[in-house]
């Protein structure tokens, strides 16, 4: 479902804007009317609703966006344009908008890559080449690329950026099951005897906490804005930007999969599931939040999100490295990545909303975003004002930036999201004895190879 370059009411409004040039400039003014302005003092341009749309939703965000509004930044940007942000959408309905002919100017939480390959989206190149504040030097090295496809840049970092990998615990729960919280394990194989002192089940067997799931949070999938965290664990490209290869039915893939299987068979896939099928439990981070869950990998977002979400929690938990295979003990891997401000084809003015997508990376927003969300932008000069101590486990990611010795991006891959999609359906099977490690890895391959081709992707 792709964008036309110049729909129809595009074009016939153009049209009428060339037509009416034309008019002005060859009729002899009119004398004004009594209470009509003067021919060189013009009526102020008419403003227009400028729709803002994301995946995100809660409280909190909308918090933000209440007090982002109310700056006067904002105000002087906005001008005589109406602003509405709507939250919690899902990407279904902006592909229908899409599709109708009326989308929101900008969207954001959305399968970026995707859309970009959708030639939906409208590319920057000349807002940003115009630009004195938004440039790749200003904001974080890994950051800047999300943005680009094709030698066209559609996108800037915005709002939730930053680094993307470490292991998170509950140092209290560590403790309790005797062991030392100061001491994190540095591979899978140490997180696998973490895991089965970790893991309790109450008199009846009933699971009541597990150590970690490997596929939850930042192992649940792989993102075209944050990475995959199995290949940066084990140091692999699964996909090759220069040559537009699969890398899958690999040995590493083979030894995620088997890896992985482990630490479920120590919960009991079913149990694992019927756990987490409880209220509050099924969602990001939720069941370490509640408690029944002591590890899980995330990016640094979640110190600051556990602190408003459980407080309790927030007080004991920490970060160190994301774990690696026994056989790359001592790397330190890490992975920068993040949001854009994107604009579909069809912004009503792209001029405006550029400059707002600009003022959300200067101090007042991302201050807010920081103090209310635990967000931080991938703008260097805001990240050199912050303050790592304000949310328990924050303090690693800062601290890894300067540390790791190997660091990962995300690959540019068009069918990231159909690929994601199929690894955890794999990983199912895998967990469930229906398919061996190898069969999988082997299946993988070939899905991702076929569906690339189908899309029209493959050279």
């Amino acid at each position: 479902m792709s964008g036309s370059k110049l729909n129809r009411r595009s074009f016939l409004k153009g049209a009428a804007l060339a037509a009416g040039g034309l008019l002005v400039a060859c009729a002899p003014a009119a004398p004004a009317e009594p209470g009509e302005q003067p021919a060189d003092n013009p009526p102020a341009k008419e403003g227009v609703l400028l729709r803002y749309w994301s995946q995100w939703g809660g409280e909190g965000y909308q918090k933000c966006w209440d007090e982002i509004q109310a700056l006067d930044g904002f105000k002087e940007i906005l001008g005589n344009n109406t602003f509405e942000v709507k939250l919690a959408v899902a990407e279904e309905p902006m592909l229908t908008a899409v599709a109708g002919g009326d989308p929101p100017e900008t969207a954001t939480n959305i399968n970026y890559l995707g859309f970009m390959a959708r030639d939906i989206l409208l590319p920057l190149d000349d807002l940003l080449a115009a630009s004195t504040e938004t440039k790749p030097e200003k904001f974080l090295d890994g950051n800047w690329g999300i943005g680009t496809y094709k030698g066209k840049q559609y996108g800037f970092p915005s709002q939730e950026c930053f680094l993307r990998f470490a292991l998170n615990y509950n140092s209290q729960a560590v403790e309790e099951a005797g062991l030392d919280p100061n001491s994190p394990p540095e591979t899978w194989d140490d997180l696998l005897v973490w895991q089965e002192k970790l893991t309790t089940r109450d008199a009846a067997g009933n699971l009541t906490r597990i150590g970690i799931n490997p596929y939850g949070a930042m192992g649940e999938g792989f993102w075209d804005m944050d990475g995959w965290m199995a290949p940066t664990s084990w140091g692999w490209t699964w996909f090759d930007n220069a040559t537009r290869k699969f890398n899958l039915n690999s040995p590493e893939m083979v030894e995620v999969f088997t890896t992985f299987k482990k630490f479920i068979d120590v919960a009991g896939v079913d149990n694992m599931a019927a756990m987490y099928s409880a209220e509050g439990r099924d969602t990001w981070g939720g069941a370490y939040n509640a408690g029944v869950e002591a590890a899980l990998i995330e990016g640094y977002w979640h110190p600051g999100e556990t602190a408003f979400s459980a407080p309790d929690v927030s007080a004991v938990n920490r970060a160190s490295w994301l774990p690696v295979p026994t056989s790359r003990k001592g790397v330190k891997v890490q992975g920068a990545g993040g949001h854009l401000w994107t604009m579909f084809k069809g912004a009503k003015n792209p001029e405006v909303m550029f400059k707002v997508g600009e003022f959300l990376n200067t101090n007042e927003p991302s201050m807010i975003l920081w103090n209310t969300q635990g967000w931080l932008p991938a703008a260097k000069s805001f990240l050199d004002t912050v303050d790592p101590a304000k949310y328990p486990g924050l303090d690693f990611y800062f601290k890894s930036a300067k540390e790791a010795t190997e660091w990962h991006s995300a690959a540019r891959c068009e069918i990231t999201a159909f690929a994601s999609t199929e690894y955890l359906a794999l990983k199912e099977s895998v967990n469930r004895g229906e398919m061996t490690p190898e069969q999988a890895a082997e299946q993988m391959q070939s899905r991702c190879e076929e569906e690339y081709k189908n899309a029209g992707f493959a050279a």
